[in-house]
């Protein structure tokens, strides 16, 4: 029996080195997260900023869709969501490591975007009225808080500094100023 054993010592010695070796750290994971969603992340809060100023500017004068810079902003929305990718493939993005936290993050980045995109779909589908661009407003608050929570879980498994270290994730307030009216 001990002979026996004796053949899957190497093999159990080799097994561990391995398991080891292909392990990185939480904080490795995060960085290498980080970086392999860095364009998506910076197109998504670039997104939530001009589609935030664009439903407002709307929600207050419905008048503001037919104007060149509205108009500009609309393409400018659409280079967005190609960079940001569709939700099927944000769900098939491989992650590093097997950590529970990265995957909740990677969750947090996955609803603020598909609240980025119903909000947008809702609008189009309704015709722009000012009632569905009401609720566009509270898909895209949404969609903010979760991008917020998002970056704060990024920065905590990282290792970095809180955004604002009083602040519960997703509670954080970018600006009591109000958007302006004009995208």
């Amino acid at each position: 029996m001990r002979r026996f054993l004796s053949g899957f010592r190497s093999l159990l010695v080799i097994l561990a080195v391995v398991v080891v070796a292909g392990c990185g750290s939480k904080e490795e994971d995060a960085a290498k997260y980080a970086r392999s969603i860095s364009d998506r992340h910076e197109a998504l809060a670039e997104a939530l900023v001009l589609y935030g100023n664009m439903v407002n500017a709307f929600h207050k004068d419905a008048a503001v869709i037919d104007r060149d810079d509205y108009i500009s902003a609309e393409e400018d929305m659409a280079g967005y969501v190609v960079r940001i990718g569709s939700l099927r493939d944000l769900d098939k993005m491989p992650l590093p490591g097997n950590d529970e936290d990265l995957r909740l993050t990677h969750d947090y980045f996955m609803i603020s975007v598909s609240y980025l995109y119903e909000s947008q779909a809702l609008l189009e589908d309704f015709g722009y009225d000012q009632g569905s661009s009401a609720m566009a407003l509270g898909m895209w608050e949404e969609a903010r808080k979760n991008f917020l929570t998002f970056a704060e879980l990024l920065n905590q498994i990282e290792g970095k500094s809180a955004l604002d270290s009083g602040t519960a994730p997703g509670d954080a307030i970018i600006s009591e100023m109000p958007a302006p009216a004009t995208p």
